[in-house]
């Protein structure tokens, strides 16, 4: 690549060091201004990178010089932010979930296919080497018959983290499902394939100040007959890593935080992997990999220069947050529910 995208980003919180890391060792991107609720995190940022400060949301979005908008908001701000750059004729690169409804979420792929935008969302670990090595070798077919996937994000937040709009579900779409175990949830499902039916619970278990999940357990039946289990809180003391099981007749792989700790398959000569060495619990809500991030921009500069979808699509990340209504839905009926039965999409 050779063009210079400029970059605009919304948004100075937790998680946007690993952005700005990502953008400034990218040649082929620009960092040029940041735009926060508080002016100072903005300015602060401003002079730290070298870009502007803009006063207010508007006035980053309506610079002719930006050509990206990264929104590294809470969700239930994107609705406005979305529509105003969709409008606008920027390209949006959004951090999960990308709306707080599936009616939201329509409306924004809708309005940006309307104005030619590309908008994306933030699941960097599908550039992660773990998850490129399980998807090649569920594609040479080494596990066999997939049986079944385990997803679990067994977390521990005390109660100050939901001090925010965290414990909010207008602003957050949901609790620990739609923020800390989204990322795993789509890595199953980019692994598995989609979901036919679930049958869920979840509960505020040790966070009582909020109206958001804190605890979910869910069984899922996948369209290809596997079988699955999300086991999701942010109550679990002091907090495990996440992980995501691949389960096989011929065999199995797991993948704890960003790395592949098991692996053995019969049909398979690649050496067995078994890692005891697991590293440290990430208790750190913005301890996130500045590379897998910049993979995913790099993926999507490319898809912006070349006319194609990026990895991450907008329907793409429809499909997880689906499934994460679903849930909702099942642990308030008490019934399973079946995904082909919720609202289509556009």
């Amino acid at each position: 690549m050779s063009k210079i995208t400029n970059i605009g980003v919304i948004g100075c919180g937790t998680i946007s060091r690993a952005h700005f890391e990502a953008i400034q060792a990218n040649d082929c991107m620009k960092l040029v201004g940041v735009a926060d609720h508080e002016f100072t995190k903005a300015e602060f940022v401003a002079k730290q990178y070298g870009c502007k400060a803009y006063s207010n949301n508007l006035e980053l979005i309506c610079d002719p010089e930006i050509q990206v908008v990264v929104l590294l908001t809470p969700p239930g701000y994107h609705h406005d932010l979305i529509k105003l750059c969709a409008l606008h004729k920027k390209h949006i690169l959004a951090e999960k979930p990308i709306g707080i409804s599936i009616e939201s979420i329509d409306s924004y792929i809708g309005l940006c296919k309307e104005n030619g935008v590309l908008l994306s969302v933030i699941s960097q670990h599908r550039f992660d080497p773990a998850t490129i090595f399980a998807r090649k070798k569920i594609k040479e077919g080494n596990f066999g018959k997939i049986i079944g996937a385990n997803c679990v994000v067994n977390w521990y937040r005390d109660d100050a983290y939901y001090d925010s709009w965290r414990g909010s579900k207008q602003l957050a779409g949901g609790g620990v499902l739609a923020i800390q175990a989204i990322h795993t949830i789509d890595l199953m499902l980019w692994l598995m394939g989609e979901v036919e039916s679930v049958k869920a619970y979840t509960d505020r278990t040790s966070h009582q100040d909020i109206d958001v999940e804190d605890t979910a357990m869910a069984c899922l039946k996948f369209k290809n007959g596997s079988l699955g289990v999300i086991s999701a809180t942010t109550s679990a003391y002091p907090g495990y890593p996440a992980r995501l099981d691949i389960l096989g007749t011929d065999g199995s792989l797991t993948i704890e935080g960003d790395q592949v700790v098991f692996y053995h398959s019969r049909l398979d000569n690649h050496e067995n992997i078994l890692i005891t060495d697991k590293g440290e619990t990430v208790a750190d809500p913005g301890q996130v990999s500045a590379e897998s991030i910049g993979a995913q921009y790099q993926d999507f500069l490319e898809a912006l220069e070349q006319g194609y979808k990026p990895a991450v699509t907008s329907e793409e990340a429809r499909k997880a947050f689906q499934l994460l209504d679903a849930i909702y839905r099942s642990s308030e009926t008490g019934e399973e529910i079946k995904l082909h039965e919720l609202i289509k999409g556009i």
